[in-house]
């Protein structure tokens, strides 16, 4: 008993490991938007929240920029098709040549942040390869730390 206790306590624990979500830039679309934030100094982690179906094959990608005093301090390529490392409430199908995901996950990109105060978190959802069939309903970017 005292194990499976420990076990429950240290998932309970999981999420603090992944940091707090400070802000969000929302998409229903493929384009271009921004969210200005408060965000400490140090590690800055991307997540998706994201609720998507294709078929055939696909690449999407977030272009992200954080911006201070209008101008970019950091920048990354983040995929949230890929194999993400942590994941809540996610559902993954592939059938064939039909896919679908539903959940947060944590990508696999983080950028370093070495001046704290308002950062303008500014992204572009975009494919590189379309696919066939698309129903995208949500694909929200989350930043945490």
């Amino acid at each position: 008993m005292k194990r499976s206790g420990w076990f429950v306590a240290m998932l309970g624990l999981l999420p603090l490991g992944c940091g707090k979500e400070t802000g969000r830039v929302p998409f229903v679309a493929e384009g271009a938007a921004e969210n200005t934030m408060t965000l400490a100094a140090g590690d800055v982690h991307f997540w998706t929240d994201i609720d998507i179906e294709w078929e055939g094959n696909a690449a999407l990608h977030y272009k992200i920029d954080l911006l201070q005093g209008g101008a970019v301090v950091a920048s990354a390529t983040c995929n949230p098709l890929a194999r993400l490392s942590v994941r809540t409430g996610w559902v993954e199908t592939n059938l064939g040549d039909r896919h679908s995901r539903r959940g947060n996950g944590k990508m696999d990109c983080t950028l370093n942040l070495t001046t704290a105060g308002a950062t303008t978190v500014r992204a572009e959802l975009a494919f590189s390869k379309k696919p066939a069939t698309l129903t995208l309903k949500k694909a929200d970017l989350a930043v945490r730390q």
